[in-house]
């Protein structure tokens, strides 16, 4: 069985870099890990490509990105991260996003570097 315990930390850490960008608004992260046909199915079931996400981080504002938990698998050169955690967001005085999520990433090593070619964002709802 191969050790891919090197490549699940990578994906971990990229994780949790694109959470503390998303808060401090830095496009710049997000564009250099996004895969250049990404698409982002936001929590209101709006489906979005790079661009857009990218234009979104100009008017939503994150306020918080807690990760509570990750769990990562690997096919070759396919990553997968389910996460959940809690997420605010903000555009304007209006509150977008505000509450417990779940996501789905998947990630391809393009070039030696993971890039997130979709990913889905999904409110828990309260029970």
């Amino acid at each position: 069985m191969e050790d891919h315990s090197q490549e699940e930390q990578a994906l971990t850490k990229i994780q949790h870099e694109w959470a503390e960008a998303r808060i401090k608004g830095d496009s710049s992260y997000t564009r250099s890990i996004e895969a250049d046909d990404c698409t982002i199915v936001w929590p209101d079931g709006s489906i979005v490509n790079k661009r857009a996400d990218l234009q979104t981080m100009t008017d939503i504002k994150f306020s918080e990105f807690k990760i509570q938990n990750l769990q990562v698998r690997l096919y070759g050169d396919t990553g997968i991260v389910v996460g959940e955690g809690a997420i605010k967001a903000h555009k304007g005085k209006q509150d977008l996003i505000n509450g417990k999520f779940v996501w789905t990433d998947s990630f391809v090593k393009q070039g030696g570097q993971w890039k997130v070619v979709a990913s889905q964002i999904t409110p828990v709802l309260e029970k």
